[in-house]
């Protein structure tokens, strides 16, 4: 994946999509792209308005930015486990495939979720986040810290 000419990451499309080497590779594969949210750090816990999300391992970094794919999302929530509140904007059925478009806190957030769900604009739709798929940068560098 180049950047203006410069080298960002090397890999097959599935190791780039999967482990991002920094945030403009993370935007840059998939489809929709991967969510970013800002978030404040505080050791193996990162949180924003709408939801806090517990880190596979502590951090140095204070703030970062948390990317989640649109498929982390899911109409499925665990007692226990992370989840975000989203207020439904826009509603794309696709099929197979359902994609919500709204808001968590001031995030603008893609959600890919079952579509035999029934949401609609104006809804506030509590979602699971599949947290073994989170992705951590650095807020001032960009690069991957998880």
């Amino acid at each position: 994946v180049m950047n203006g000419g410069i080298l960002q990451q090397v890999g097959t499309p599935g190791e780039i999509y999967d482990h991002p080497a920094n945030l403009f590779v993370a935007g840059f594969i998939g489809s929709p792209s991967m969510n970013f949210v800002s978030v404040d750090i505080e050791g193996d816990t990162a949180r924003t308005a709408g939801f806090e999300v517990r880190l596979p391992s502590p951090v140095k970094s204070k703030r970062g930015t948390l990317g989640f794919r649109p498929e982390a999302l899911t109409d499925r929530t665990d007692n226990g486990a992370s989840s975000v509140d989203m207020k439904v904007e826009v509603v794309e059925r696709l099929g197979s495939d359902q994609l919500l478009y709204g808001r968590v806190g001031e995030a603008s957030v893609i959600a890919r979720v079952d579509p035999r769900m029934v949401v609609s604009i104006g809804d506030d739709v509590k979602l699971g986040l599949d947290t073994r798929t989170v992705h951590l940068f650095d807020s001032e560098s960009d690069a991957a810290l998880l």
